[in-house]
């Protein structure tokens, strides 16, 4: 990799030849960091800059077909491009620093797109924060060569985690960690021992502020593009009803309400930095003292919800944390700790955990398993129809049902039924863990690839620290646990209304009450598409083959 990726690097050449005629011209590149408040890349553009007395501007790539590739929800492109206004109006406001928003195609587009901005904007240097999946990182390594040429910068910074990958690793210093509990153990030694420090940005002044937008620029791939908040704003309304049209193309709303999922993802997440931080306040005055029971009653609304504004970076994960130790603070000092405040910054841990396997398996991101030796072993199953009316949540189980079917309404599921419902298609249906994740991420508002993909994994028994295989939820008894009354699964599944609970949590009650003859035989509710108990046996005995 050039030396020209480290943070510490020099002004090149190039500026340093035409300082005495044109000011340098810096552009910070946003990706999934939306905000203004701790992102690494901006603080560190903006302090060189007012160095270097240079002008700084910023710029955004919307890239419709990569996502697509990506099985971007629409509720997710949707949160980022109600988002991008905010961020314009903000960035100027506060930085005095013009964000420039462009639509490409993929990827590959956007290399080019860059390099005519250097070229024609006379740019030394672009910054921007790590990605850590495979396109991602091989966009970047091709714009590397690319800038190289011109003796331009591309400098990255670790931004996406607490603790950037690779930076907690087993004793000896060569491994990473393959279990949760020890690297938790020691990623909160880590904390504690230093401090964590936010990165913030300083206004440019006015003899260095870039004023003027980036000039429009003509690709041979056609690109659309806005420089002010308004038009970013109308650019965003267009993004997302062509992306609509393509998703419907492709069918990857068949059995999801995507004018549900949008407004009620509008509802549940108003955009912007501001927003979230004050959801993240709002959380930790109010609910994270209650969070290790509530988090799992989905009928409670007790988790944090901070999720979706994480995924596309509205704010920063070490936000998330130092709040959290505030409120740890605050509640107990020196008394000890309390534990759902831990249950929750264990959270936190986990999504670090996910993309340092990540960054340390990067086969994962090509549909590999962790445990490929166990994947491949298994006759997996394909079957169509089981597939589908897992989607659709007519499986007949009521709590795998209610649980999809507020996905397909909401673009979100709590995260105790992701593990249920995901355990139910891999372990009692065995079907292959893949289909499960790609159809989570056409439709989650905090859809994220590294958690998504860490999730999954855990429940088909193939990632690092997955579940045993032969710990197989069952779901009905986790219906009786987590929503005992059944007020959930009321609320999703209405033909249910009239089913006692007793009945909802019991399998063989329901199949009876379900039948010709039971008491509910009128009701539109399918009887259970599999037994779990011979299910759940013949899955462990094909992971026994092992």
């Amino acid at each position: 990799m050039s030396k020209k990726t480290e943070a510490n690097a020099t002004t090149n050449a190039k500026n340093e030849n035409n300082s005495n005629t044109t000011p340098p011209h810096y552009l910070m590149w946003f990706r999934r960091d939306l905000r203004i408040h701790d992102n690494t890349a901006l603080a560190a553009l903006c302090a060189r800059a007012q160095e270097d007395k240079a002008q700084v501007s910023a710029v955004f790539f919307c890239t419709p077909e990569q996502w697509q590739e990506h099985d971007c929800s629409i509720a997710q492109v949707d949160h980022i491009a109600r988002t991008l206004s905010i961020l314009a109006q903000e960035l100027h406001e506060q930085l005095n620093i013009t964000l420039n928003v462009y639509v490409c195609p993929d990827f590959a587009t956007c290399i080019q797109a860059i390099d005519e901005l250097c070229a024609s904007q006379n740019i030394g240097c672009v910054m921007a924060n790590h990605e850590y999946e495979g396109n991602e990182i091989d966009r970047d390594e091709k714009l590397i060569e690319q800038l190289d040429k011109q003796n331009i910068e591309f400098i990255r910074h670790h931004d996406q985690c607490i603790l950037p990958p690779l930076s907690i690793t087993t004793n000896d210093g060569d491994s990473m960690y393959k279990v949760f509990t020890p690297f938790y153990r020691k990623w909160r030694d880590t904390l504690e021992a230093s401090q964590i420090q936010s990165h913030d940005s300083e206004p440019l002044t006015n003899d260095n502020a870039d004023t003027k937008s980036l000039e429009p620029i003509t690709l041979k791939s056609a690109i659309t593009s806005a420089h002010n908040a308004d038009d970013i704003e109308a650019l965003g309304d267009t993004l997302l009803t062509e992306y609509k049209q393509a998703l419907q193309k492709k069918d990857a709303l068949k059995y999801s309400n995507s004018d549900a999922q949008l407004e009620q993802s509008r509802e549940d997440y108003p955009a912007g930095e501001i927003a979230a931080c004050q959801r993240l306040k709002d959380f930790t005055t109010d609910d994270i003292n209650n969070y290790d029971v509530s988090r799992d009653k989905p009928i409670l609304q007790g988790t944090s919800h901070m999720s979706a504004y994480l995924t596309i970076g509205s704010i920063s994960p070490r936000t998330c944390y130092i709040e959290a130790a505030k409120a740890q603070e605050k509640l107990h000092g020196n008394d000890g700790d309390n534990e759902d405040i831990n249950r929750w910054i264990s959270e936190l841990a986990w999504r670090d955990f996910y993309r340092h396997v990540l960054v340390n398996k990067p086969r994962l991101v090509r549909h590999h398993a962790y445990k490929e030796e166990v994947d491949k072993k298994i006759n997996w199953s394909y079957d169509e129809e089981d597939f589908a009316a897992w989607c659709a949540g007519k499986t007949g189980v009521p709590l795998v049902d209610a649980a999809m079917r507020c996905l397909n309404a909401t673009g979100f599921m709590h995260n105790r039924l992701r593990m249920v419902t995901a355990m139910f298609l891999t372990k009692d249906l065995l079907i292959d863990w893949r289909w499960g994740e790609r159809y989570f991420m056409q439709q989650l508002v905090d859809g994220d690839f590294a958690s998504n993909n860490g999730g999954w994994q855990w429940s088909a028994s193939t990632g690092t620290d997955s579940s045993p295989y032969f710990r197989i939820m069952n779901p009905f008894s986790q219906g009786n646990s987590h929503d005992p009354k059944g007020l959930f699964i009321k609320t999703w599944l209405p033909e249910l209304k009239d089913v006692p609970a007793s009945i909802l949590h019991n399998e063989d009650k329901l199949r009876k009450e379900l039948s010709k003859s039971g008491k509910f035989a009128n009701v539109d509710y399918p009887v259970p598409i599999v037994k779990h108990k011979d299910a759940r046996l013949a899955a462990i005995a094909e992971f026994k083959k092992q």
